[in-house]
């Protein structure tokens, strides 16, 4: 059976334990080969596997549940989650000075258009007192993003932090006085990055979810002991990038995101308060354009 995976972004450290899936012969073990799409923004998955663009793809759980709200349908299946502290962060440079969300209201902000954390920084500050349209936005390209961080030239970025710090780095961004204010530190820890599927891909194989899960887990619990085999995968793909900072971008998605406190067993916690900020985030998002309720939607959409 062939998959066509759409990844978050480029072919980096942040999503190389899926390509290290790949070529340790995971998917053939079970009978699946996989074809990689690099992305742009998790967010954006989403309308790529409804548009019958990819089967499955490391994607945004909010976006997923977003989709279901719009339609009123469940055309998706949230399979494992990625990072068990979301990278959902602003990002900027520092001047000794810690970033605060007082300092947001009236202040000029930029990130690439379709971008996570942009999408749920009104809610973020909404839940903090302030108010969530107080600010300018700039949507823009990742390399002006990067710009206009670097000269200072906006207050932050929306982002994930290791994109940013590491796409920096790479574009030859001074990023030694990069700093973030994550939004999970402020009171809106959510579900971000996870595997997800088609569920009409799901349909068509018995027992392929289970599969997937497997291959997710197994690869991200490789990585953590030894990160090297991510970047391996990363280098065969974009032999251009430099391996030094492959290496610290994955390390820093392992340490910080995915297994702060250990190895983990990588499973949805339906009824727990990061689900339900999650839920809260989509419902926010669609308003009054919501076609369904959100009771029962995790269940729904999440396997364990």
């Amino acid at each position: 059976m062939e998959l066509r995976f759409k990844l978050n972004y480029l072919y980096q450290g942040q999503n190389s334990p899926f390509l290290h899936a790949a070529d340790a012969g995971y998917f053939g073990d079970h009978g699946l080969s996989c074809s990689f799409v690099e992305g742009f923004s998790s967010s954006l998955v989403t309308r790529t596997l409804v548009n019958d663009e990819a089967d499955i793809g490391y994607g945004d759980v909010s976006s997923v549940f977003e989709r279901a709200l719009r339609t009123g349908e469940t055309e998706i299946s949230c399979l494992v989650p990625i990072y068990e502290h979301t990278p959902c962060c602003l990002g900027y440079i520092s001047d000794g000075k810690r970033l605060t969300l007082a300092d947001v209201p009236g202040s000029t902000l930029c990130g690439p258009n379709g971008d996570t954390s942009a999408r749920l920084l009104p809610l973020l500050l909404k839940r903090n007192g302030f108010a969530p349209d107080s600010y300018t936005y700039l949507g823009v390209q990742p390399e002006e993003r990067d710009r206009l961080v670097a000269s200072r030239a906006v207050l932050a970025a929306t982002c994930f932090d290791a994109t940013l710090k590491f796409a920096m780095q790479m574009r030859g961004h001074d990023a030694s006085g990069l700093d973030f204010l994550y939004f999970a530190d402020n009171g809106l820890d959510i579900y971000s990055g996870a595997l997800v599927a088609l569920n009409s891909v799901l349909d068509r194989e018995p027992g392929l979810a289970g599969k997937l899960q497997a291959i997710t887990r197994q690869a991200w619990h490789d990585c953590l002991v030894n990160p090297q085999l991510g970047v391996d995968a990363v280098i065969r793909r974009s032999p251009g990038m430099d391996p030094d900072i492959v290496l610290q971008q994955l390390a820093w998605i392992l340490e910080r995101q995915v297994f702060p406190d250990g190895a983990r067993a990588m499973k949805f916690d339906l009824g727990g308060a990061k689900m339900a900020n999650t839920l809260e985030c989509a419902t926010y998002s669609v308003g009054a354009e919501a076609k369904r309720s959100a009771d029962g939607m995790a269940a729904e959409i999440c396997l364990n």
